[in-house]
């Protein structure tokens, strides 16, 4: 009867082979083969929690059958358990080491918990074990750039498609790839070759979806979202990414709908809790908190969930002046993502330090006029959350300015001093030639649009550029740099209260903000003497109390005539694709000057390491 069941399903008759299994579990009720082949069953026909306690009583007779292990792991992984199903993963591989399925089962698992690379070390156990396992090789693509590592995806996903050219999911991880790396028109062409490949699939066209915003096309952006809920009118994730949007948009309440309606599907779904709370003048209600700490108090969370929760929890503790309740939510959602990937002080003072010896030394082999000519570019440079996205806000206003937002572009120019040099950035870049350089800053510019090169000046805001104004200096001598600046105690609490990612390590223990801070501040000091005159300092504090004596100093410094329409900047129809997207809709608002005194005393630890001057 087994045996016969078993038949039956592999041919697809799945009622047939389910009453043979029953059968024998009639007869024979502590049957283990039964047991866990009708939980597999029941796994693979979307009855998770039937097929957990099948499986389970499995393995209370044999607790060491790999393959129960193995189909519980999954059903736990549907059930959203992602912790058991590592555990059971994890044991059925060291009971049988020899199934790449399991191995990259595991991997699949593992990148749920936010372990990138230990998944990327069970998909290439997997594929030693089988080596044309194609959608394995796409797994692996997509851990790899979860991990930083966009070449050695994009040469995974390559793999994949070669074994199996239309592997839908292979062209999505390529086009994951290629959004990440802010290469946005073969982002969109990858996703919709997915598309195409799994016209049922609603993952590609929601990735396209976000392809088309960061490309600033939101209509396009919000066509592909509606033919997702056309698909699956239940699509939390569609609905969570529709409210990102519209609140870029400046739909604020048109937001809150869509991240009201992710959670009512999914409750589980931590991140649409967070940017519910955080919409800027919305207060969260009762019942919207008590949602969030119950499933705080849950331990099956997720370290990315639970991170997301408590920032929202902050967030509302916030609103209603609990700062103190608030501040220990900030502090667990900030540990969480140190303890993945703490701050290392001295790797960022050998790679500050490393680009400005060799800037100085390209100064002094080349004075400073040697780069691409090209007056339009202007940076928009500083810490997170110091006033960058309402300066390009009200830059853009302006007739002859066009906002970009925060791009990669710099990023992926400096990181071409590799390919001269053969040596990892900032290595050997002095030794670069003035013909060099002007090539560096023609591709810097030959990454924007001409939509955007057609204005006078085309603005890329992107903070952390404060570490390449050297570099960009001597590739565009041209180009000039707006830096924002607020007091650095403020600065540095409103990034400890966003999810940064976990490549911005600095952001998530207040010792660590404090001594990246003075780096930074360091740094542009030494920018300021290489580069007189190139770089305009605007204090936030002092465009929040005179936003026209600011812009006017702004406009001056662009050569350009005053606007009224920069003034009101909150109506200017355009993307914001940062977390102060609520924030440049409205008009100046002085709240975040003195936010920080709230939490001051907690911020002992910042306030021991920030080496850098502080107002009074």
């Amino acid at each position: 009867m087994l045996r016969a069941g078993f038949d039956a399903q592999q041919k697809g008759h799945v009622r047939q082979a389910e009453r043979l299994y029953r059968q024998v579990l009639e007869s024979d009720s502590g049957n283990r083969h039964a047991l866990n082949l009708l939980g597999a069953l029941c796994a693979n026909t979307e009855r998770p929690k039937e097929a957990v306690d099948f499986i389970t009583r499995a393995l209370g007779i044999d607790n060491a059958d790999p393959q129960a292990h193995a189909n519980i792991g999954l059903a736990y992984k549907d059930l959203g358990m992602a912790y058991k199903a590592a555990d059971h993963l994890a044991e059925s591989v060291r009971l049988d080491p020899s199934r790449p399925v399991v191995f990259n089962n595991f991997g699949n698992v593992l990148r749920l918990l936010d372990q990138p690379g230990k998944a990327v070390r069970a998909y290439d156990r997997a594929l030693r074990l089988d080596s044309r396992f194609a959608e394995c090789w796409s797994n692996l693509a997509a851990a790899l750039n979860e991990s930083g590592q966009q070449e050695a995806g994009l040469r995974a996903a390559a793999r994949a498609l070669e074994l199996s050219p239309d592997l839908a999911q292979a062209h999505n991880h390529i086009g994951d790839i290629r959004l990440q790396q802010a290469r946005y028109d073969d982002a969109v062409e990858s996703y919709l070759q997915a598309a195409s490949l799994s016209p049922g699939s609603t993952v590609a066209l929601i990735n396209l979806a976000k392809a088309y915003r960061d490309r600033d096309e939101p209509e396009e952006a919000l066509t592909a979202l509606r033919r997702v809920l056309d698909i699956e009118p239940e699509n939390p994730e569609a609905m969570h990414v529709m409210g990102v949007l519209l609140e870029q948009m400046g739909d604020r309440e048109g937001a809150a709908e869509q991240f009201k309606s992710a959670i009512r599907i999914a409750p589980e779904m931590a991140v649409s809790h967070y940017y519910l709370a955080q919409i800027k003048g919305r207060g969260s209600s009762e019942q919207e908190f008590r949602a969030l700490l119950s499933h705080w108090q849950r331990e099956d969370t997720t370290p990315n969930n639970r991170m997301y929760l408590a920032f929202a929890i902050a967030r509302i503790h916030e609103q209603r002046g609990n700062f103190n309740e608030a501040y220990e939510f900030l502090a667990a959602a900030n540990r969480a993502k140190a303890a993945v990937k703490p701050y290392d002080d001295a790797d960022s003072a050998r790679y500050i330090d490393a680009i400005a010896e060799a800037t100085e030394k390209a100064v002094e082999r080349f004075g400073r006029s040697m780069g691409h000519r090209d007056d339009r570019p202007v940076f928009v440079v500083g810490m997170p959350r110091s006033g960058t996205s309402l300066t390009e806000q009200i830059l853009a206003s302006h007739s002859e300015v066009a906002g970009a937002g925060e791009l990669s572009f710099a990023f992926d120019t400096v990181r071409r001093v590799r390919k001269i040099t053969g040596k990892k950035f900032p290595r050997d870049m002095e030794k670069l030639s003035a013909e060099q350089f002007r090539e560096l800053g023609a591709y810097y510019m030959s990454r924007h649009s001409g939509e955007y090169l057609s204005s006078r000046y085309v603005v890329d805001k992107s903070p952390l550029n404060f570490q390449y104004v050297g570099p960009l200096a001597l590739m565009l001598p041209g180009a000039r740099f707006v830096h924002c600046h607020r007091h650095p105690a403020a600065n540095c609490l409103a990034i400890h209260r966003i999810p940064f990612d976990l490549r911005q390590t600095y952001a998530h223990s207040l010792e660590a903000l404090g001594k990246y801070y003075t780096r930074y501040w360091n740094l542009m000091q030494q920018w300021h003497e290489l580069f007189p005159g190139r770089i305009l300092d605007v204090r936030y504090e002092d465009t929040v109390t005179d936003i026209e004596g600011q812009a006017r100093r702004m406009l001056d410094f662009l050569e350009l005539r005053f606007e009224e329409r920069v003034l009101s900047f909150y109506e200017t129809k355009r993307l914001v694709k940062t977390p102060s997207a609520s924030q440049v809709r409205e008009p100046i608002y002085r709240d975040a000057m003195v936010l920080w005194k709230n939490y001051e005393k907690h911020l002992g630890p910042l306030m021991e390491n920030l080496k850098v001057p502080i107002p009074g």
